[in-house]
């Protein structure tokens, strides 16, 4: 899976794409090993975290998004609802 990352108004640092990465990790067996491309967006505006990942397969898009105070608690809630 190739997974791009973009970052508003915070640093993405290589923890965070780490976990990104164990993540999409666990429910690859979803994507029948097909390439698949994701676009993982992260912002940061006012104290709370955004989160919002889209997921480019076969000819579908999943999108997914968050906003939680913990930025790595919205991460993992995208990409539940992405896994979903």
């Amino acid at each position: 899976m190739k997974i791009e990352y973009t970052g508003r108004h915070i640093e993405v640092t290589p923890a965070l794409k780490t976990h990104v990465d164990e993540h999409f990790r666990r429910i690859s067996h979803l994507f029948d090993g097909k390439a698949t491309k994701a676009h993982v967006v992260i912002e940061v505006e006012r104290n709370r975290h955004r989160s919002e990942i889209v997921v480019y397969w076969r000819n579908d898009v999943l999108t997914a998004a968050t906003t939680l105070s913990d930025m790595y608690k919205s991460l993992s809630q995208s990409i539940a609802k992405i896994e979903k």
